[in-house]
């Protein structure tokens, strides 16, 4: 009796061990939403400055887009770089940036309402579980067995502005809301067919990853 509980026992540590997914140090967040953020961004960026008068000799007040410095989140990432990419969409529509308001025909004050990611998951079967055994002081968690599982996730971004007269003050143009989006699909039948599908250009499923041309 004794001798087939060792067995047992031996056989579950093997079964345990033999599933389990161990999980490593990693960013705070994944390549997918930085991508799915940053492409949105790109795309309301574009929509943004497609409202702007060509031609301008202008000056970005960016005060309406920064954060605290002494809080270097990821938001705080994300309007660095969506300030870049309006600068870059403005650059590519004509619009001549100054280093300062005097030199300039206008001053434009951009803002952001939305810079986020909306995720959705439909699973059938399992989900991921923590392991019972820990190994060498990992975190383990024993994978989701999915019978069906889709997860469905969206980049937003929504930009505004405001451009004025600086030696006037008066307002030359106030823009409709600019919105981008992005998405992704993950899937997994009977734990073996899975698809990924998205709108970014990459395909990230495949080793290594390829960028396609969506133009």
């Amino acid at each position: 009796m004794h001798m087939r509980t060792i067995a047992l026992t031996g056989a579950c540590v093997f079964l345990v061990t033999g599933c389990t997914t161990i999980r490593a140090t990693s960013p705070q967040r994944s390549a997918q939403e930085e991508l799915l953020i940053s492409t949105a961004t790109d795309r309301a960026a574009e929509a943004l400055a497609a409202q702007i008068p060509a031609n301008l000799s202008a000056y970005v007040d960016a005060s309406a887009m920064r954060t605290d410095n002494r809080a270097e989140g990821v938001e705080s990432i994300d309007r660095q770089y969506a300030l870049a990419a309006i600068d870059d969409a403005l650059l590519r529509r004509g619009v001549r940036l100054m280093p300062d308001r005097e030199h300039a025909d206008a001053v434009i004050v951009p803002r952001a309402g939305m810079l986020s990611t909306d995720e959705r998951a439909t699973l059938i079967g399992l989900p991921a579980l923590p392991a019972p055994i820990p190994v060498a002081g990992e975190a383990v968690a024993i994978p989701a067995l999915s019978l069906y599982q889709n997860t469905k996730a969206k980049g937003l971004a929504k930009f505004a502005a405001s451009v004025y007269d600086p030696r006037t003050g008066k307002l030359i143009v106030s823009t409709d809301p600019a919105y981008g989006f992005s998405r992704e699909s993950d899937g997994v039948v009977l734990f073996l067919f899975t698809w990924s599908h998205n709108d970014m250009g990459v395909d990230m499923s495949s080793d290594p990853v390829k960028v396609r041309d969506n133009r």
